[in-house]
């Protein structure tokens, strides 16, 4: 009876522990990677939407014969649907009307 016992011997402490290490390290190293992901979506966002509001002006740059929108709030009434921004607490891209540029200036830091 002791000598089948012996023979079929079951997982050792040392072994539990070392599989309980090998996935704390790979949860640590899949934490890090995925950290910052819900800010880069949101910054990817808000830069399509910039894009989408780039395109708007040189349509209507070119459509008015060398015009560009009057102010940012014009801009916005050029894009269907009205732009949303992902980043709340970043501030907004700013509109020049002189040369009608959209300058973005987000970045994932300030992405909250």
């Amino acid at each position: 009876m002791l000598r089948r016992l012996r023979s079929e011997r079951g997982v050792t402490l040392v072994e539990l522990m070392v599989v309980v290490a090998i996935i704390a390290i790979i949860a640590a190293i899949a934490v890090t990677i995925f950290q910052n992901l819900s800010q880069k979506a949101r910054l990817g966002a808000d830069s399509g939407t910039v894009g989408a509001m780039r395109s708007a002006v040189a349509l209507y740059y070119g459509k008015t014969n060398g015009l560009f929108p009057g102010s940012r709030a014009t801009v916005n009434t050029l894009v269907t649907p009205q732009p949303t921004w992902q980043c709340t607490g970043a501030p907004p891209p700013t509109y020049d009307k002189n040369n009608g540029k959209i300058t973005f200036t987000t970045t994932i830091g300030s992405c909250p």
